[in-house]
């Protein structure tokens, strides 16, 4: 009797043992897939991010590098020198604005035609990276255009201290300002890329 009681006990312990890997392999199962979705929501909120920080970028471009210029030709910036300077800076500002404009709309609509339904996660994270290089290429080219044109605006007004305190004080908010939108968007291309990392561990 003693004999058949722990072959009983053995066997429950066996199912038991069963049973809780069976549990274990569901819960294991379950997570990834939780994750997964947390995961796919996380790209789909950066990928809606960037579209939304692009296209407000286009828009802010375009109108300055419209009007600006305009203002400029057209004597609504005051005290600014007349022909050559007015209008060397007035083109410098369109082309700088308008070629700014041209790189974020192709940013913009690389992202939009990043298609999460029907692309893999490597295709995901790989036109992600894509974009992120692109992204500081573009930066690259427009930083120094950029300082030169304010050097081209602020030739003929050098010996004016308070303008000249002005356009610094402008400068260093401006570069704030878009330091904190290149960090934002830093943080979303990482959201994106970072899917191929999640891929690789499971």
């Amino acid at each position: 009797m003693e004999n058949l009681s722990n072959i009983t006990d053995i066997d429950r312990m066996k199912e038991m043992w069963s049973d809780m890997n069976t549990r274990l392999t569901k819960l294991e199962k379950d997570l990834s897939e939780q994750s997964r979705k947390v995961s796919s929501n996380k790209v789909h909120t950066a990928k809606e991010d960037l579209i939304r920080k692009y296209r407000r970028f286009i828009v802010i471009a375009g109108i300055t590098g419209i009007f600006f210029p305009l203002l400029l030709c057209f004597g609504g910036v005051a005290y600014y020198p007349q022909i050559p300077w007015r209008y060397a800076s007035a083109a410098m500002f369109f082309i700088f604005f308008m070629v700014a404009a041209g790189m974020d709309a192709y940013l913009y609509m690389a992202v939009r035609d990043i298609n999460l339904a029907t692309m893999s996660v490597l295709e995901v994270a790989s036109r992600g990276r894509s974009l992120k290089r692109h992204h500081h290429i573009f930066q690259i080219i427009l930083i120094p255009f950029a300082i030169v044109t304010l050097v081209v605006f602020a030739i003929p007004i050098a010996s004016d201290t308070g303008l000249i305190i002005g356009m610094v004080i402008g400068g260093i908010v401006g570069g704030l300002i878009g330091l904190s939108q290149y960090l934002k968007i830093m943080r979303d291309y990482r959201e994106i890329i970072s899917q191929e990392e999640i891929k690789d561990e499971e």
